[in-house]
């Protein structure tokens, strides 16, 4: 019986699109919210990978989070929405001028 892990070890993944820290700005912008299990589904990577990119445009106050009404009064980890800022949008903006996206 062959292994998961064995199969996905030898196969390259090409098949996942390069995510940048620009594609989850344009995703915030696109999409007034989003939470970080959503933004891992759309890029199909983990949610490990979107909470590091979250933590960089976080301290460049690209980004804000605030805390979900739904996760408010429950139990285990809150769930946050994440939304980007007038900075995230100038960065942003400021890519599309320059023909970079």
């Amino acid at each position: 019986m062959e292994s998961v892990s064995r199969k996905t070890v030898t196969e390259p993944l090409t098949d996942r699109p390069f995510m940048c820290d620009k594609d989850l700005l344009r995703l915030l912008a696109d999409q007034s919210s989003r939470t970080i299990a959503e933004m891992a589904a759309h890029f199909c990577v983990t949610q490990t990978v979107i909470r590091r990119r979250l933590v960089r445009l976080t301290a460049a106050q690209s980004v804000t989070r605030q805390r979900s009404d739904d996760s408010i009064g429950k139990r285990g980890r809150p769930q946050y929405l994440y939304y980007i800022t007038r900075q995230g949008v100038a960065a942003l903006t400021e890519v599309v001028d320059e023909g970079i996206a």
